[in-house]
């Protein structure tokens, strides 16, 4: 399983405008799209109390890295271009791919 998180970062002012589009537009495609699992939006929480800007992470499995591509050539571009389209410079976004990593206990050299 790969997971793709997108971060966005945003003025307070702007948050209701991006939650309603997440839910109204944004979402729904991802949800139409097949293969997407355990989408879910966070709102990221600020350690230093930063109160110009806020952030929000969505992040979804697909099965691999070419179901990834496949969804990204798809949709990716529309919904990116929808994003610029609605909000401008006002919401950015930066996108990260993580694969998991096993953590089973293996037996080691070093472990008696």
């Amino acid at each position: 399983m790969v997971l793709y998180n997108t971060t966005f970062v945003m003025a307070p002012s702007t948050v209701g405008e991006f939650i309603e589009f997440m839910r109204t537009h944004y979402l729904p495609v991802l949800e139409r799209a097949g293969g997407v699992e355990g989408l879910r939006l966070h709102r990221v929480l600020s350690e230093d109390g930063d109160v110009d800007s806020e952030s929000y992470a969505l992040h979804f499995y697909v099965p691999s890295g070419y179901h990834l591509q496949e969804l990204l050539s798809d949709h990716g571009l529309g919904l990116a271009q929808r994003l610029v389209d609605t909000f401008g410079e006002r919401v950015l976004g930066f996108s990260t791919i993580l694969e998991e990593v096993s953590l089973e206990l293996t037996t080691s050299p070093l472990v008696h």
